[in-house]
Parts: C-alpha cells; sequence; structure tokens
C-alpha cells in the first residue's frame, strides 16, 4: 500500500513541477517583454507572407505549431494577439454595416430620405468594425526579438 501511494505522489509531483514553455517577445529599444502561453490565439505572419492564425503549441525550442503547421523562430515576420472575443465582435460590425448599407441602397431607390442616415450607420459601423483590428498591436521582427523559453 506504502508502495502505491509513493508512486502516486511521484507521479503528481511531475505534473507540479514540470515547466511550461512560453513564447517570449522583447523589444529592442526598451528591453520590455511579453509572453505568449501555450492554447493563446495568435496571428503570425511569415516571411514568405503567409498568415498563420490559431493556438500556439510548441514541438521544440526553435519550433512553434499553429493550425498544425510548423513555423520556425527565425521565420517570422510578426505576431499579433489575436482573441476569439474581438473577431467575433469585428465580424458582426462589418456584417451589421453591410447590411445597413445595403439596405439604405434599397430606401433610396424608393426615395426615401432615411436613406442617408442608414448609409451612415452602416458605414459606421463597418468602419469601426476595422478599427477594432488596431485594438491588439503587432509584433514586428524590425522592433522585437522572439525565443522560445522555459518559465
Amino acid at each position: 500500500m506504502k508502495t502505491i501511494f509513493y508512486f502516486v505522489v511521484l507521479i503528481a509531483s511531475f505534473h507540479a513541477f514540470s515547466q511550461q514553455k512560453a513564447f517570449e517577445m522583447t523589444n529592442i529599444k526598451n528591453g520590455k517583454t511579453q509572453l505568449y502561453t501555450e492554447n493563446q490565439r495568435v496571428k503570425i505572419r511569415t516571411l514568405d507572407r503567409k498568415k498563420h492564425v490559431g493556438r500556439i503549441r510548441f514541438s521544440d525550442v526553435n519550433t512553434l505549431v499553429i493550425a498544425n503547421k510548423s513555423i520556425q523562430i527565425d521565420s517570422i515576420l510578426s505576431v499579433k494577439k489575436q482573441s476569439l472575443e474581438l473577431v467575433i465582435l469585428k465580424k458582426g460590425l462589418f456584417l451589421t454595416g453591410i447590411a445597413a448599407a445595403g439596405t439604405s441602397l434599397v430606401q433610396a431607390s424608393s426615395g426615401k430620405n432615411s436613406a442617408i442616415l442608414l448609409f451612415l450607420a452602416g458605414s459606421g459601423s463597418a468602419i469601426s468594425a476595422g478599427l477594432i483590428e488596431s485594438l491588439n498591436p503587432k509584433h514586428s521582427n524590425t522592433k522585437w526579438t522572439f525565443k522560445i523559453i522555459e518559465k
């Protein structure tokens, strides 16, 4: 009985003291750092201008995995946080704006004066969807250094 207890404690201690990997970005000018841990949503652009969006995973000290695609650290052009809530909000605002602008065209063709108000509301909604994209800043490889660390 005692050996089973020690075995369970040993297995539990491996999990408790295991180190997690994180993606660290360090600003070149001021040394400020930011960490992205496993399972955070990010948008990464590589040097060949391909965009990879998804949850971040680590395979080794030089490779990230996003959406089952391996990305080398030295091939990253930019990294941006991509929270699911902002993506849903952005798409909702954009679709609402396009629908309102389309409805204003139908009203304008029938001669209603409220078409201009509907068009302004729709275009404002679509523009605000574009502005939401700038809430999370992009971290470029010209201003930041990237590496995978154990934390």
